[in-house]
């Protein structure tokens, strides 16, 4: 090989399998064609770089860390251009074969021009080679490469880098704990390996990046002095800058690179792991067994992991381990992996499981250690099959060797947490800096900080309030090192307009930012914020305009001269010659610059010249020197900066134009900087050749003028002597308050000068945040303005590829965001059942009731045609689910309606799926429901979010509610469409329209209607005595028309509120109703009773009064109607979860206009205070507690009314009017109940099982179930209610043969008893005599003999041999305690051989907690019996769900049976929290050696 190029290291041995081996060969190869162009551009490799050439590095290096954030980002952002420039030119196929071709040369430039413009459209979504490449680690890649670049450096002069004073130098976070495993790159050597791990190649880290340098410095560099740009102007080989990052950086990092791939192609990881993995699971101790042992290990050594489990399927994580210990051990190949691998998309898919189970970046260091501990017990038995072989091993090494293995694995797992681990902290301290700012109480910032979590978990970020903002803001000017004007922090006035996003709109608010700050020449200091940087955009919006007043320059090509400012020339002639902006004729050296603007998205820049009215200008003259004036000059007066970035609490603003107010000194240096100072001396009549210092006389004399000028104009400016005492009283109020003052000598004492207070002023320049931030130019770093390379040519670029620039474009160019200003156009559906989903969605409507958003049912808008239709920009739904998964019954047509593909392109959707994690298929009907509007193209506004009813559904709904509700409309978007829409501060109002009077009988009649009602025929007790509160009845009623069912179909029942209950909501509010009817004409000596019971039987509807505009309330009924009805057969009285908040807050509104109602203060505080405290713990026991004491709506009123007066002094009612209740009432839903009658034996009639809910809580007060004391005291015969037919998928196998186990406890006993009366008549008509092989076994439990309902039935079923009956009493008298789970495990030989039968089905009804437990009873049979592991007996039973072999119809705690309705809510919301201990606790309590 040739002197150009590094010698590699020889081949790797024959050991390494044939695919790797060729992998390192092919990387090598490319290696080294990537160091002879290195070696042709920068000279060969190991040239020393002089003393003087390390010097000259430093020097330059120091002024970089001055502006390192611009020079950071010109760089990182430059070097992922050039290499997408790069990939879209590899990607393009030019045909025309002729290079001579005058024309198609002709046409480089446009070419080159579209290549730019494509490369930027990749970076500016993430999709180039970098990007994709780093993956999560993205958004630190700037500090990474920044931090490369500063220890390479600075190992070059160790000499120099013990410094007396703070230094420039960026910062690493250091997170590294246990196993030698650094969760950052802390060195040199592990940012080289970082870049390796993610996959990498020479080409990316080779010449592009030595350009990528070089230029940022060139270009990114202010004030560079005249030696530091000699030597970036020299030859490539000749230069130091040039030859230490070719040397250094690019060379070391390939090397590094190959070294990786050769680090895992030992026989370590090629083979003795491969080996020693397949072994162990063979291995008859371990075989499927790993899992489970390694969480059982992890678990019991680290208990403090198990919060971080507490709701996580152990099963599926037991299985899901070895599979990963799979990737790491077995594809060793592929551990430095290209981005599109399979072990990249695995670990990347690690990675987003371990951040939703929320798994902390330190537990990390324990998993890796208990993995290694797990397999250490296999190690002696491994090692000594290898003693005597050509390939030798140890123990140490094998788990040298596994730790290895782990931490290249985890090294990607663990970064999406960290990353969000990150932000998290940030936002914590940024918060609290508000908190305190704002002299927030605990309580609010505890709530905001659960906001903003639950924000960055579903979003990746957040957003700041308005408060915040502008608290940030202040503080980022409070903050800023460089700043020596900063005493008026606190009066910055702060515009929010993060919801500004039309260019026109914007450039509207930058004109009312010049009127605001200008108003009556007194400059207000102001900050106009638009929108923040998001996690998927590199550059975000973008000023290009520097100043909102700059000056053009032009260059006369033929003299050399340059009229006009000459820091703006090389901007002048980019966008005059993209033809972005025409000078005026003619040309003067004070020409105003338009505004330029670069929104994400938008190919083009936004040009905007304002009209000079908004552009205030001083005049320069001089108060002596009156040529000063002749000179011409001016300068605008308001300072308004546009290219600053801002961090507050880890979100970056790229677009906020931000002014004070000049320093004069700051504009005199300009001038001298920019235009001729000679001419500025001539004017003042000063020689510059025989005066001495004549530069500072002008020095003075100009800032004497400026003074003057600004004076004479009327603006704010502030000299130089007066600036300087104000830093020094700001510094002593920041030391009165306890902060340091953090300041920059150069750009403070350095500015001001020796006779100034400040030059003697010790400071220390030191970060605090929040902070602002230099950028780089987007215009400048993309390239609009450069010209093709001498050797750019398209035609000899990869021939074989069919991609057409134009067809790269469509691929890359994605439909574009619409920029107008619009009202959000909200559509949210609801899929209810029980009627939580129904009730939240009305509470989302209500905060969004701005947007007039459209509340339906999903049922309503099947096939989504409405969001063309309407326009709609949001769909929100919340879905509960149904069943085995299903989804309710006003859900069912929209899943079985098509969406068309592409129609909802653009939307943004949201997904809330309710449900109970006590079912297998918790939350399916929403997951279904999220996949069906993302397969039409969809874009998530949050992921899909789970809501559980048996741990934390309330909290999770209301922080889903909130945060829905501000992303759709943030703080600052309300304010302006208020303002828009002439919305005034007045509450909305509700007010009841009463019909015309009509007759109405004396007492409220039994609801019913003249058609459509199914008669009930039978109403039986089934249970034995008389308590009211252990009653289960069997209940018969006619098929309605047009009807049929199949045994195992649901009956739907739509209940009735008792009159009882009625009576009671209606004397709440009877002086409303005695008032209304008496204005009605009706006398008041009637009565109370009569007037009351009168205005419930007259027809009213809700009108609602909303900023002056009345229209019908949103409700769940129609009007108009009676309240009679409407109480007894649409709405739900009952209080629930997701009602609860909307009426506290209700009465919260109401409690503040009372005067003298401390007494109802405090009852009210006691409500908030119990619900806020379940929401802040995510604690579903304090919901429980509320609605132990209050579970009715009327509860809740009667106790409200009881706190307050009948009406206070200024008249306002006792309770909140009725027309403020209803509209947050939710529907009264129809209830299921699982038939118990055979269709083959009772086609006509149907029969249900019915538990009377009959319960006390644990406050002492009566639940009566609605539903079903309703029709418990329906009259056989006369009496009717309207039901219907729900299909289910719980059916009975067809094949008598087939093994049949049936379980079910209390009335989940009912649908056993349809299949059971099917078995037997097809017995019969079978005319089967030897049933010896036909196996039915039921199992069913009950409290005691007594309520063993249906069982003299039962009884005769098994004298017959339909059934074996297995009866399971928990509270006999005269047998044991049993669950039907010990009745199982005591049959559980048995059982077990029936289950490994691929015919046998599984049936369970009853309470969910129940069928939890006869799981986990069969688990343990097949391991038992059958000696499976628990991964084994876990897929065994999944498999039978998958053949619908394992059915169930489960519903949540049962109230009618248990004594206590909280304590049985509070048991299950525990256990399914700590789902993790009590897999540990089955896993303990199982003897190993039993089931081996």
């Amino acid at each position: 090989m040739s002197n150009t190029t590094e010698k590699l290291s020889p081949d790797i041995g024959t050991t390494m399998p044939p695919a790797l081996e060729k992998e390192i060969n092919d990387f090598r190869s490319e290696a080294e064609k990537e160091f002879v162009k290195l070696a042709e551009i920068y000279g060969p490799a190991g040239a020393k770089l002089s003393r003087v050439d390390a010097v000259t590095l430093m020097d330059g290096w120091n002024k970089v860390l001055a502006f390192q954030t611009m020079w950071k980002e010109a760089f990182f952002m430059r070097w992922r251009i050039l290499l997408a420039r790069e990939k879209v030119i590899c990607s393009y196929n030019h045909n025309d074969t002729d290079e001579n071709n005058d024309e198609s040369n002709s046409k480089a430039s446009h070419r080159f021009e579209k290549v730019v413009k494509l490369a930027e459209k990749m970076v500016d979504k993430n999709q180039d080679p970098i990007a994709l490449c780093l993956g999560s680690r993205l958004s630190s890649g700037k500090d990474t490469m920044l931090s490369l670049f500063d220890q390479t450096i600075r190992d070059l002069c160790p000499h120099s880098q013990t410094v007396q004073r703070e230094a420039y130098r960026p910062t690493l976070e250091d997170g590294g704990a246990g196993l030698g495993f650094s969760l950052e790159c802390n060195t040199v050597e592990e940012i080289f390996r970082m870049l390796s791990r993610c996959g990498l190649r020479p080409k990316h880290v080779g010449t592009a990046l030595c350009e990528a340098f070089l230029w940022s410095l060139e270009s990114h560099t202010p004030y560079a002095l005249d030696d530091e740009k000699e030597d970036l102007e020299q030859r490539p080989d000749q230069g130091a800058f040039s030859r230490f990052v070719a040397d250094k950086v690019a060379r070391m990092a390939i090397k590094d690179m190959i070294n990786i791939r050769e680090d895992f192609a030992t026989p370590m990881f090629t083979f003795h792991l491969p080996t020693f993995w397949r072994q162990v699971k063979a291995h008859p101790k371990m075989k499927n067994r790993f899992g489970e042992k390694f969480y059982t290990n992890l678990l019991t050594d680290y208990p403090e992991l198990l919060d971080y489990f507490a709701r996580a399927d152990m099963d599926t994580l037991s299985s899901h381990i070895a599979l990963a210990v799979d990737l790491m051990l077995l594809r060793y190949s592929e551990v430095v992996a290209e981005v599109d691998s399979v072990f990249r998309k695995t670990v990347d898919h690690l990675a987003d499981m371990h951040r939703r189970l929320d798994i902390p970046t330190d537990a990390y260091p324990s998993i890796g250690l208990n993995a290694v501990k797990t397999l250490q017990p296999f190690f002696t038995e491994y090692v000594s099959s290898f003693e005597n072989t050509q390939s030798p091993v140890t123990a140490d090494e094998l788990t040298k060797g596994l730790v290895a293995s782990y931490m290249e694995v985890m090294w990607f797992v663990f970064h999406p947490m960290l990353k969000e681990e990150k932000l998290i902290a940030k936002a914590e301290a940024f918060i609290g800096q508000c908190a305190e700012e704002l002299r927030w109480p605990q309580s609010q910032l505890s709530k905001r900080l659960c906001q903003v979590k639950l924000e960055i978990n579903k979003t990746g970020t957040y957003s700041h309030t308005s408060d915040e903002i502008q608290v940030g803001a202040r503080l980022a000017w409070r903050n800023s090192a460089k700043c020596i004007g900063r005493i008026a922090w606190n009066t910055l006035e702060v515009r929010d307009r993060t919801h500004v996003n039309s260019p026109s709109a914007m450039m509207n608010e930058l004109i009312d930012h010049f009127m605001t700050a200008t108003a009556g020449t007194n400059i207000q200091s102001v900050m106009t914020v638009f929108r923040a940087l998001t996690p998927d955009e590199s550059w975000g919006p973008r000023f290009w305009t520097e100043q909102g007043v700059r000056y053009a320059a032009y260059k006369d090509e033929q003299t050399g001269e340059i009229l006009g400012d000459v820091a703006n020339l090389e901007f002048t002639e980019f966008i005059v010659k993209k033809g972005y902006w025409t000078p005026p004729e003619p040309r003067t050296q004070h020409d105003i610059l338009p505004c330029i603007f670069k929104m994400p998205g938008i190919d083009t820049p936004i040009v905007h010249e304002f009209d000079p009215k908004y552009l205030y200008e001083a005049q320069i003259e001089h108060p002596d020197y009156p040529d000063v004036a002749k000179l011409g000059h001016k300068w605008g007066t308001v300072p308004i900066l546009n290219t600053m970035a801002m961090n507050l609490g880890g979100i970056q603003y790229t677009a906020f134009p931000f002014n004070g107010w000049f320093c004069s000194i700051e504009i005199v240096r300009n001038l001298m900087e920019r235009y001729s100072p000679e001419k500025f001396a001539m004017a003042m009549g000063i020689d510059t050749k025989s005066t001495r210092m004549w530069k500072n006389q002008v020095q003075y004399e100009l800032d004497r003028a400026i003074c003057h000028s600004f004076d004479k104009s009327g603006f704010t400016i502030v000299d130089l002597e007066t600036v300087g005492e104000q830093f020094v009283t700001h510094c002593k109020r920041e030391k009165a308050n306890g902060r340091e003052c953090p300041g920059q000598w150069s750009w403070i004492g350095g500015l001001a000068g020796p006779t100034n207070v400040t030059w003697h002023k010790e400071m220390r320049d030191f970060l605090v945040t929040p902070q602002y931030e230099y950028c780089a130019q987007q215009w400048k770093v993309v390239g609009y303005d450069e010209e093709p390379p001498i050797d750019f040519d398209l035609r000899s670029r990869n021939t074989s590829s069919t991609t057409s620039l134009d067809t790269l474009s469509l691929a890359i160019n994605s439909d574009e965001d619409e920029f107008d200003i619009k009202i959000p156009r909200v559509l949210i559906a609801y899929g209810s059942e029980t009627g939580t989903a129904e009730s939240a969605a009305g509470r989302l409507g209500r905060s969004l009731r701005i947007c007039r958003p459209i509340v339906c049912s999903l049922n309503d808008v099947a096939g989504m045609d409405v969001v063309t239709k309407k326009a709609i920009t949001h769909v929100l739904v919340l879905c509960s689910t149904f069943g085995s998964g299903e989804a309710p019954s006003n859900a069912t047509d929209f899943m079985k309606t098509d969406i068309p593909l592409r129609l909802l392109v653009g939307t943004k959707v949201a997904v809330l799926g309710l449900g109970s994690s006590m079912y297998p298929d918790f939350a399916r009907a929403g997951i279904n429901v999220a996949n069906k509007l993302n397969q039409a193209g969809a874009v998530e506004l949050i992921p899909l979010t789970k809501a559980d009813e048996a741990v934390d559904s309330p909290a999770v709904i209301s922080g889903w509610l909130e945060l829905t509700k501000n992303l759709i409309l943030p703080e600052s978007l309300e304010t302006q469409i208020e303002a828009s829409l002439g919305f005034g501060n007045e509450p909305v109002e509700y007010k009841l329209k009463w019909s015309e009077a009509t007759e109405a009988k004396e007492i409220v009649p039994r609801f019913s209607l003249p058609t459509g009602e199914s008669i009930c025929r039978v109403n039986e007790e089934l249970i034995i005595g008389n308590d009211p509160a252990r009653s289960t009845r069997r209940i018969v009623f006619d098929v309605p028309p047009d009807s049929s069912y199949i045994t195992g179909d649901h009956l739907s029942v739509q209940p009735l509120n008792s009159l009882d209950m009625i009576k009671r909501f209606a004397m709440v509010f009877e002086e409303e109703l005695t008032n209304a009817a008496i204005a009605a004409g009706r006398d008041e000596s009637d009565g109370t009773a009569k007037l009351v019971t009168w205005q419930l039987q007259q027809t009213f509807e809700v009108d609602c009064l909303d900023n002056g505009q009345v229209y019908p309330a949103q409700t769940c009924f129609s009007t108009p109607s009676t309240l009679a009805d409407i109480l007894q057969a649409n709405v739900t009285l009952s209080l629930s979860s997701a009602s609860v908040n909307d009426m506290v807050m209700l009465l919260k509104e109401h409690t503040s206009m009372m005067e003298n109602n401390a007494k109802v203060a405090d009852f009210v505080g006691s409500l908030d205070k119990l619900i806020a405290e379940g929401e802040k713990h995510n604690d579903g026991g304090s919901m429980e507690s509320f609605l132990s004491l209050y579970p009715t709506l009327v509860d809740l009123l009667e106790a409200y009314k009881r706190s307050t007066k009948s009406v206070d002094e200024r008249g306002v009612g006792s309770v909140p009017s009725i027309a403020y209740v209803l509209p947050i009432l939710p529907r009264l839903q129809p209830r299921l109940y699982s038939i118990s009658s055979s269709n083959v034996s009772s086609p006509r009639h149907v029969e249900i099982t019915v538990g009377v809910v009959h319960a006390t809580t644990d406050d002492g007060v009566v639940i009566k179930g609605v539903c079903s004391n309703y029709i418990a005291g329906l009259s056989p015969g006369t009496d009717g209610a309207h039901v219907s037919i729900h299909q289910s998928s719980f059916r009975a196998p067809r094949n008598l043969e087939s093994p049949v186990i049936l379980v079910g406890t209390g009335t989940g006993l009912a649908p056993m008893m349809g299949f059971v009366q099917d078995r037997a008549i097809a017995l019969k008509k079978e005319g089967n005599t030897d049933l010896d092989g036909l196996e039915c076994h039921l199992f069913f439990g009950c409290r005691s003999e007594e309520e063993a309902i249906y069982k003299q039935k039962l009884d005769e079923y098994e004298r017959s041999d339909v059934l074996k009956l297995h009866l399971a009493l928990s509270r006999s008298k005269v047998q044991p305690k049993m669950y039907v789970q010990d009745a199982v495990e005591r049959c559980g030989e048995h059982l077990a051989s029936l289950l490994i039968d691929e015919n046998c089905h599984y049936y369970v009804c009853g309470d969910a907690r129940m069928g939890d437990e006869c799981y986990e009873a069969f688990v343990n049979v097949l391991r038992k019996f059958c000696k499976m592991s628990r991964i084994q007996a876990v897929n065994h039973l999944k498999r039978m769900r998958v053949e619908e072999r394992w059915q169930y119809d489960l519903w949540g705690v049962s109230t009618a049976m248990d004594e206590s309705y909280a304590a049985s809510k509070e048991l299950t919301r525990k256990k399914r929290a700590s789902r993790a201990m009590n897999w540990l606790n089955r896993m303990n309590s199982v003897n190993e050696e039993e089931i081996m």
